[in-house]
């Protein structure tokens, strides 16, 4: 009988909207988030695209890492949050809105507000080598971009490794505490670069008047 799926999970909040988020974090480079961990688990140090894209389910690339270990990556679900409407729409049950304002009416509940939509970024991994190759036979990979409250994103990864016969002790109990820590530094990783990628670029000082750019 095939080994389950032993399973991890850690979540980090963005003070961000969903698909801001979801629009930093994955397509960024791999290596500046999966950095490793104390010399034990190994970073991410590149990945080849398979195909032209990597924003399709089926959508396939080689991850290749820091202790020359490799896996292979396939997408099976990619679902890109949905912006919130600009402006609230209204219901079935509108009474008549004379001068009433849009405030006024969302009070009422008559206009509600669209939220933003749940992002989905899934994969599935394959055909290990290196030290994890003798450890694991695949695993899978699932991010959520939730609305919190106004402005945020509850972010969940989870991962589960599937041991190989006779491992599941190993991937438990040795490597799962290390692999959390890895985890949570790897979100640490995304939430800041989600700060850095929100940030609008800077805009050229215009000269004073009657003066000249340096």
């Amino acid at each position: 009988m095939q080994p389950k799926l032993v399973l991890f999970t850690v979540v980090g909040v963005s003070f961000s909207e969903p698909r801001v988020a979801f629009d930093v974090v994955v397509p960024r480079d791999d290596s500046t988030l999966f950095t490793g961990y104390l010399g034990v688990l190994p970073g991410v140090t590149g990945a080849n695209n398979h195909d032209e894209t990597y924003d399709r389910v089926g959508d396939s690339r080689t991850v290749h890492l820091s202790d020359g270990g490799t896996f292979r990556e396939e997408i099976v679900r990619y679902a890109r949050p949905a912006a919130p409407d600009a402006q609230p729409f209204a219901t079935a049950n509108d009474p008549a809105k004379g001068s009433a304002t849009i405030a006024d009416l969302m009070a009422t509940g008559a206009v509600t507000q669209t939220p933003a939509a749940t992002g989905h970024f899934d994969y599935d991994v394959t055909q290990f080598t290196g030290i994890l190759g003798r450890i694991v036979s695949d695993a899978t990979a699932r991010w959520t971009y939730a609305p919190g409250t106004p402005g945020r994103t509850r972010i969940t990864w989870t991962y589960g490794y599937r041991p190989l016969p006779g491992r599941t002790f190993l991937v438990r109990h040795i490597i799962g505490p290390l692999w959390m820590r890895y985890m949570r530094r790897s979100m640490g990783n995304a939430l800041a670069a989600i700060v850095v990628g929100r940030q609008p670029a800077s805009q050229p000082t215009s000269p004073p008047a009657g003066g000249r750019s340096a």
